[in-house]
């Protein structure tokens, strides 16, 4: 074998490479325009990406809580037909006082104040966040409707937390509103 030098074959391969380098490139410019792209929807790694048409779905199948009580497709005036209580058609010996009396008595509100400048507070209890839904609400629109507060032109009644004293929601003729 013959002896070569390592300039010789340093040489030999340089030519080597700028040769497939030229024959490897276009020729013209616009072939390479115009060849599909080969990487287009592909990861690094060459897996298949799907397009993103691919993937959509309906606007409705993406659930939103906070917007999907306001959207007006979903609201039904009707829902809460008869849901709420009505002390004319309870027992005569159950009237509205003595179902207050027994939510105060049972930690459900814990007190109520007024001024004449500010909106009435009820003070939430801690037994209140374990009622339903339909209960706070049906709770809060027997104390409000017995104390006439609504009635008497004021907006609306502060719910304040028993424990940290902060404004947890408010409610007004439209309904219960809790942050």
């Amino acid at each position: 074998m013959p002896s070569t030098s390592k300039a010789a074959l340093l040489a030999v391969f340089s030519m080597f490479l700028v040769s497939l380098v030229s024959a490897c490139a276009p020729g013209q410019p616009d072939t390479a325009f115009t060849e599909p792209d080969r990487t287009a929807n592909r990861t690094v790694a060459g897996v298949e990406v799907m397009p993103d048409w691919y993937y959509n779905t309906p606007d409705y199948y993406q659930f939103t809580p906070l917007v999907s009580n306001s959207d007006p497709m979903t609201q039904h005036p009707h829902q809460w037909d008869g849901q709420d209580w009505n002390p004319a058609k309870w027992n005569k010996r159950w009237t509205p006082v003595i179902a207050i009396r027994k939510f105060y008595n049972d930690g459900i509100f814990v007190n109520q104040s007024l001024s004449a400048w500010a909106s009435p507070v009820v003070e939430l209890g801690p037994r209140f966040y374990q009622l339903s839904d339909l209960d706070q609400r049906r709770t809060l629109k027997l104390l409000v409707d017995y104390m006439a507060y609504l009635k008497e032109g004021y907006p609306y009644v502060k719910l304040v937390d028993w424990h940290t004293h902060d404004v947890v929601g408010a409610y007004t003729a439209q309904g219960m509103f809790l942050n």
